[in-house]
């Protein structure tokens, strides 16, 4: 399982990737957006904290040349090993296919269907990131399309990975991951919610009342 963390805050990566085992960092224009930042002094700060941890960055760009041009000069300014995220429309899998045609790394973004899975992963995506709960605001069962994803590159022997993004809650990410999706991208409040809550509070202070009951303050290194 890889998790991946969604933002472009710089001490929100500094502090979570001290803190958990992060595969890597994804980003996106409007994510980035929101940190009112010059785009090339952030993302080069980004990948100094994270070192050789996996960095997505999207194109902008509408058609498939200038896809490339893009993700040309994101490869040159953050690393051949950046992966580039382009959306999975019909221009989009032009570009994918002369990426990875050059050896780069290509995460699909912006699948809502297993047809679009299908066709990223024809062009040799790395990753295909299915957004999970706008799928869901559609009326689309989110859970049955990363399965059917997980199924359809089993049975064609592709190595793309799915890389299920956009939740609301950790349940839907915990979804994701039981259907099969290798890795998810989540935020950093969402990252927080998996392992705090006010039942795991209550047990860890039972414990320590516990322990002061029969050894007083001090730590298991002080005994």
């Amino acid at each position: 399982m890889e998790l991946l963390l969604d933002t472009a805050n710089l001490e929100q990566i500094k502090k979570y990737v001290a803190l958990y085992e992060i595969t890597g960092v994804t980003s996106n224009p409007t994510i980035i957006s929101k940190e009112h930042a010059e785009f090339w002094p952030l993302l080069l700060e980004i990948r100094k904290i994270i070192g050789d941890k996996q960095l997505h960055v999207q194109v902008t760009a509408d058609t498939w040349e200038e896809m490339l041009k893009e993700a040309d000069c994101i490869r040159e300014k953050l690393g051949k090993d950046t992966y580039i995220k382009i959306p999975t429309t019909e221009q989009g899998i032009c570009a994918m296919k002369h990426l990875k045609a050059e050896g780069a790394r290509v995460t699909g973004t912006a699948v809502y269907t297993t047809q679009q899975a299908m066709m990223a992963a024809s062009a040799g995506a790395d990753y295909v990131a299915p957004y999970f709960n706008r799928m869901n605001n559609l009326n689309v069962d989110s859970k049955k399309v990363i399965g059917d994803m997980v199924s359809l590159f089993r049975i064609h022997n592709k190595p793309t990975k799915i890389l299920a993004a956009s939740f609301k809650n950790t349940e839907q990410v915990m979804d994701a991951l039981t259907v099969g999706a290798q890795a998810v991208t989540v935020s950093a409040d969402l990252l927080t919610t998996m392992v705090e809550n006010a039942i795991i509070d209550f047990a860890v202070e039972g414990f320590k009342k516990d322990w002061i009951k029969t050894y007083g303050d001090k730590k298991i290194y002080e005994l």
